[in-house]
């Protein structure tokens, strides 16, 4: 089996109020993050076993994996899904129209995955797959689901890294939630990359260290609490991508997660299976917080 992130330098251990990670540092000199991306790609390619498939969501993350493989000429398949309601309408199409939209403009031909997204919940399966994981998420089994029906290398863009500022400054987060992605693909030997934008420490500490990350977590941005308005920016350093920014203050390009619909207009949520997801809250949903100033110095030992 592929490992989930090269050399297992990122990696969980315990779970619950005592869960933490272990982040090794990078040994070559890290470069641009997409320089980086580019280069994990490359040595995915050569070692995966069936043919590259994209679950695309219509987010700006699994947009710019398909640049990134648009741009190396790889064949790849992008998987779009639909969460199919009652009425047979889409509950996620308010985002996935993104992904309709690029595969269109880039003449990519996405495989259509229907998921009967109330069945999924009354049946019980959203619980199999989550507890299966120990996921407190609910947007993440049903992907984990059709992950596990594919036949190709998946490839999930999960997020890259992440920093908010808190009252104590600038901090590097990792939730609990995210690592139920190699905890299924793990526990069910799954063939692909569920952590992509993550997936060696070069990647990592090249996010942290680009210029705008920097700009931001040296308060040179007043007003930014996060950093996923500036992700793209950091996406289109050194690649010329032109990939949009979510702008929250002029509503433009929102980040979603597919599930907005679900959570504010329907029935499914009041099901019994759907609460239980309360319950796994309080067992599955910690963070790990560390000073961005601190992990950059230690993750830069070898610079």
């Amino acid at each position: 089996m592929i490992e989930l992130t090269k050399d297992n330098y990122l990696y969980e251990f315990k779970q619950g109020e005592t869960w933490s990670v272990n982040i090794d540092p990078p040994k070559n000199k890290v470069r641009t993050y997409y320089e980086e991306t580019i280069s994990a790609v490359e040595y995915l390619y050569s070692i995966k076993t069936g043919r590259f498939q994209v679950l695309y969501s219509g987010g700006l993350d699994s947009q710019y994996i398909c640049e990134i493989l648009l741009r190396l000429g790889m064949d790849f398949e992008p998987v779009l899904i639909q969460l199919k309601n009652p009425n047979g309408s889409v509950y996620n199409m308010h985002e996935l129209k993104y992904a309709f939209d690029f595969c269109e403009s880039k003449k990519l031909n996405p495989t259509i995955y229907d998921l009967d997204y109330d069945n999924f919940v009354k049946t019980g399966k959203i619980n199999d797959v989550a507890e299966s994981a120990s996921c407190s998420a609910i947007e993440m089994p049903a992907t984990l689901y059709v992950a596990s029906q594919l036949d190709g290398f998946t490839l999930i863009g999960n997020d890259p890294p992440y920093v908010r500022l808190e009252k104590n400054g600038w901090m590097f987060e990792q939730l609990e939630v995210i690592y139920s992605l190699t905890r299924f693909y793990n526990n069910f030997n799954l063939n692909g990359c569920p952590y992509l934008l993550y997936y060696t420490p070069e990647m990592l500490l090249s996010f942290l260290l680009d210029p705008r990350i920097q700009q931001l977590c040296s308060g040179m941005l007043p007003g930014k609490t996060g950093s996923n308005s500036s992700k793209s920016l950091v996406f289109n350093n050194k690649s010329d991508f032109n990939m949009p920014v979510y702008d929250f203050v002029k509503k433009d390009r929102i980040k979603y997660t597919g599930y907005e619909q679900i959570l504010e207009n329907t029935e499914i949520i009041n099901h019994p299976n759907f609460l239980m997801f309360n319950e796994y809250k309080k067992k599955w949903n910690s963070e790990y917080l560390e000073p961005y100033v601190d992990v950059v110095k230690r993750l830069s030992i070898n610079q």
